[in-house]
């Protein structure tokens, strides 16, 4: 029954979070990797501050292809904490400039943010 109950109350919290909307400010949008060679595996973190006065819950960070993986906090982000989203591109089977849009889900006013990663692949 206790382990129910913990449950139970971990789960509300995150549903009340969810409820209102908080806002993000990401110290950059974009990230450009510039030249780098084809095959290789590059990454960034894009840094955040839940500038808002509720928590801010991240609920999917989605990559526009399957060249580019994401990791991004899974617990709410408290009203001015900050965090980071950490995004990887590999650029095997690509060549030339290279443009990915991230997307970010969370409880926030437009529901959306889109975080921006180029690169120039050259073989």
């Amino acid at each position: 029954m206790a382990l129910l109950a913990c449950n139970n109350t971990k789960q509300s919290q995150k549903q009340i979070s969810t409820k209102h909307t908080t806002e993000i400010t990401f110290e950059k949008s974009t990230h450009a990797f510039g030249q780098i060679k084809g095959g290789e595996t590059v990454g960034c973190y894009f840094s955040f501050t839940n500038s808002g006065e509720h928590p801010l819950v991240i609920n999917q960070v989605k990559p526009g292809c399957g060249c580019t993986t994401v990791k991004f906090p899974q617990e709410p982000i408290l009203a001015g904490e900050k965090g980071e989203i950490e995004i990887r591109f590999d650029s095997s089977g690509f060549s030339g400039h290279q443009y990915k849009v991230v997307q970010v889900f969370a409880n926030i006013e437009n529901k959306i943010k889109e975080l921006v990663i180029s690169a120039n692949v050259i073989n």
